[in-house]
């Protein structure tokens, strides 16, 4: 049904860019007071989170709004950004000026700005959004922005947002200067029947209806709101297709049809270089950094050992991993990962864990390297019991390596004559 037919002046429930009409439910409210309470406190981080449809950055743009124009703000999807990009991205919107090629350059850059507006009192604030979607290194960018101080004070206001509860993360050993920050939280609820009824007609007044209940009766509204689960974004998306879908007016249920759930975009991090033929007896791994396909390694051992030390199967030459930092398991029926306390801790595709099951096309990452699993017989991932990962496991792994290297040691050199 074209817009014009149902007298709207534009489409009310458009979900690219800013809504045409604010309407703030309970729960929206009670994180704009919870974010502002954080920004009395220059200690204090913010730790705000919801799923991506729960209106979390209407909230924040409502903040953003209201804040003195002489507090700098910088508001930065942090999703994927490589450690430059990052520092990049926040210096452009605390201070639009000269662009540097370096790392330390930007630090430098950095560091000057947060320091001078900090004797003027007037402590930026840095809103990082998609946190559970940061790259490990990243992620360590972030803690050493959190402990930045002068004279006692930090540098840095921060609010960081995630689409899920990023206790973990927050708590992991590598981001000890953020835990070591006044830490509070806020997670973001649906709307209730009666808020997405305020809030569907609020938005059809302002687009121009002078009636809602002719376009969306109450029966409708209440089927809108089951298969919204009560979040603003699904609901906008949903009364949105409605529309288009309907020839006439009003809106009936069998208009109403759910979108099908996103799935978490795989990181962009390890292609390999050639594509391997994906016969159901593959089964590798490709060690990438940067893109790059370093290694290429067959799984062809029950135990695949993952660290810096040379003893380690998957042997990584760098300081944001662990000597002894991951443990690959293959059972009867599954491929487990285990992180063996690593200091930056393991990630499987993006998301930090202490143990998975493993399925084909997974990408795991360990410091600032990536590792591919190809091995189309998991191609989904089982649920099976958990396998006997235990410390007595992984320390039998260790000794067979470090047998290996000894008997590798005693071997004569090549020309010389062994003891008989």
């Amino acid at each position: 049904m074209d817009i014009a037919q149902t007298g709207l002046q534009h489409q009310p429930f458009h979900t690219d860019g800013d809504p045409v009409f604010f309407v703030p439910y309970r729960s929206q409210l009670a994180a704009y007071h919870f974010l502002q309470m954080i920004l009395k406190d220059e200690r204090g981080i913010g730790l705000f989170y919801g799923p991506d449809s729960a209106g979390k950055t209407c909230v924040v743009r409502e903040l953003r709004r209201d804040m003195p124009a002489d507090i700098p703000v910088a508001v930065v999807d942090a999703a994927r950004l490589k450690t430059l990009d990052l520092l990049r991205a926040i210096m452009t919107q605390f201070d639009p000026g000269p662009s540097f090629a370096s790392i330390d350059d930007h630090w430098y850059a950095l560091r000057i700005f947060l320091a001078e507006k900090a004797r003027t009192e007037r402590t930026p604030l840095l809103i990082l959004e998609n946190i559970n979607r940061m790259y490990p290194s990243s992620l360590y960018t972030l803690s050493k922005l959190a402990e930045l101080q002068m004279e006692g004070r930090y540098l840095l206001r921060m609010i960081l947002i995630s689409n899920k509860a990023p206790f973990a993360i927050v708590h992991s050993p590598s981001m000890s200067a953020v835990a070591k920050r006044s830490i509070s939280a806020f997670e973001m609820g649906p709307m209730t029947a009666k808020e997405a009824s305020t809030y569907v007609y609020a938005k059809l007044r302002a687009s121009g209806c002078d009636d809602p209940n002719q376009l969306f009766p109450a029966d409708v509204l209440n089927e809108l709101h089951a298969a919204s689960g009560g979040w603003p974004g699904k609901l906008d998306e949903l009364a949105m297709q409605a529309i288009e879908r309907a020839e006439e007016w009003p809106i009936a249920r069998e208009h109403l049809t759910a979108p099908a759930e996103e799935t978490e975009p795989e990181p962009p991090i390890l292609t390999p270089v050639s594509e391997p033929v994906e016969h159901p007896g593959i089964q590798k791994l490709f060690l990438t950094f940067n893109r790059k396909t370093l290694q290429e390694i067959n799984l062809t051992e029950p135990k695949v050992l993952i660290g810096r030390s040379e003893l380690c199967d998957v042997a990584i030459e760098s300081r944001f991993v662990s000597k002894h930092h991951a443990l690959l398991v293959r059972t009867d029926d599954a491929l487990h990962l285990l992180d063996l306390n690593s200091t930056n801790g393991t990630f499987v595709n993006s998301e930090r864990i202490q143990s998975k099951v493993l399925r084909h096309d997974d990408v795991i990452s360990v410091g600032n390297h990536g590792i591919k699993l190809i091995c189309p017989a998991y191609r989904t991932r089982p649920v099976v019991e958990e396998a006997d990962l235990t410390e007595t496991s992984v320390m039998q792994t260790l000794a067979d390596r470090r047998k290996s290297a000894a008997d590798a040691n005693e071997k004569p050199a090549h020309g010389e004559a062994s003891e008989g």
